[in-house]
């Protein structure tokens, strides 16, 4: 072998063990024949990658086995999972009212999971003290030293601007342009990266949720305000800046009601929590929760059942562009409103059919999400994990 063949051999050899790490990093554990399939390796470099990356400490097998995938007959893999010795990282998900804060190993175990409450319309300044104060709390009840962090992923209520790394005005307008990883890093001393709650509960789902298997997927979140991620490859598309799958403005009637955005009739004029609840307040008052209009549906209030069928057949006509446009195999749809189940999806499918013409010919599954609150902070892990170099996980264990 030339000296430059042996130096394109340790290249595909670097380039494989990566691959596998990576794998590990992103979907937790694995047998050794899913990470072949996965990574589009050969069992044997899988098994001689695998049994090095063991000896070495970087990567356990369990004692037990994996079924096969997909309930195939066969013989069962055994379980492989990256050292949990490599590291943690923390989740934190700012909300309307509310701070949440996860630390996950490398493995996806969750270790710790915590809560605060915020004032509506809270300063930045005040939320990022809450947060740190939670995120040292759950540390120190996981017992957690800072040297086995490996970074805390943020989740923001609205676009953020991955070139300037600055939030845009969304739910919180006072946060706009604050450089709020930058804040939160000062404050632990860690480092930190963040992301808009849509695309984060989109690599929630995808890695751990109702979106697992998926590699072409939809994620849409109807909350307070309304938010979609493309995933596609396997991989979150976040556009030219990170504003991609900001649907909530998109112009569903341009003579419909004025949007907080300056247009008329968009989306998120419809189908945004506050201005669904608005809608019910004449006949129900200024007091009923989104709990309520949903038990009350289920109870056959016709007013409750209408307000939720509409909500989810406006949203359907919108993924139904977002259908025809990128073919996705299936959309999750996450979020408060989500919980209202079929009332809401129901609708929406209908209505999806109605204004989708998928090439194929098939139409894209549409199921609930399955992580419910925790969603955008499990992201956030996600968003670590998968920013986690080779380096990092050696370093943390030895």
């Amino acid at each position: 072998m030339t000296q430059q063949e042996g130096r394109g051999e340790q290249g595909r050899h670097q380039r494989s063990r990566q691959a596998v790490i990576r794998l590990l990093r992103e979907r937790g554990t694995l047998s050794r024949a899913e990470i072949a399939r996965a990574a589009g390796l050969s069992p044997s470099t899988v098994s001689t990658l695998v049994g090095a990356l063991v000896a070495e400490g970087t990567v356990m097998e369990l004692g037990g086995q994996l079924p096969p995938a997909g309930g195939r007959a066969g013989r069962p893999g055994t379980a492989v999972m990256l050292n949990p010795a490599s590291g943690e990282a923390i989740g934190v998900d700012f909300g309307y009212r509310h701070v949440h804060a996860v630390i996950a190993d490398v493995t996806h175990a969750v270790q710790i999971a915590k809560s605060a409450p915020l004032p509506a319309e809270y300063e930045p300044s005040l939320g990022l003290d809450v947060a740190a104060d939670l995120v040292r709390s759950a540390m120190a009840e996981a017992g957690t030293e800072p040297a086995r962090i490996l970074g805390v992923g943020v989740s923001l209520p609205g676009p953020y601007n991955q070139r300037t790394a600055l939030p845009n005005s969304g739910l919180i307008p006072t946060w706009s342009g604050i450089p709020v990883a930058a804040e939160l890093s000062r404050r632990l001393a860690l480092p930190v990266v963040a992301d808009n709650d849509a695309n984060l509960g989109a690599l929630a789902e995808r890695q751990w949720g109702a979106g697992a298997g998926f590699d072409e997927l939809v994620y849409v979140k109807l909350h307070s305000t309304v938010g979609a991620a493309f995933v596609s490859n396997g991989r979150l598309t976040r556009g030219a800046v990170g504003g991609a799958g900001e649907i909530g403005h998109l112009v569903m009637d341009g003579n419909g009601p004025l949007c907080r955005c300056g247009n008329r009739g968009c989306l998120e004029s419809y189908v945004g929590l506050p201005n669904v609840m608005r809608a019910l307040e004449p006949g129900y008052g200024d007091r009923i929760t989104l709990r309520d209009v949903i038990t009350k549906a289920w109870q056959g209030d016709r007013g409750c059942i209408r307000a939720l069928g509409e909500a989810g057949a406006m949203a359907g006509r919108a993924i139904g562009m977002l259908c025809t446009i990128l073919d996705p195999a299936a959309v999750v749809v996450g979020g408060a409103l989500a919980a209202a189940g079929e009332l809401l999806l129901a609708p929406l499918r209908e209505a999806v059919m109605a204004a989708s013409r998928p090439a194929s010919g098939s139409s894209p599954q549409i199921v609930p999400a399955a992580l419910g609150a925790q969603a955008c902070a499990l992201g956030a892990v996600a968003l670590v994990l998968g920013q986690t170099g080779e380096a990092q996980l050696t370093a943390s264990h030895v």
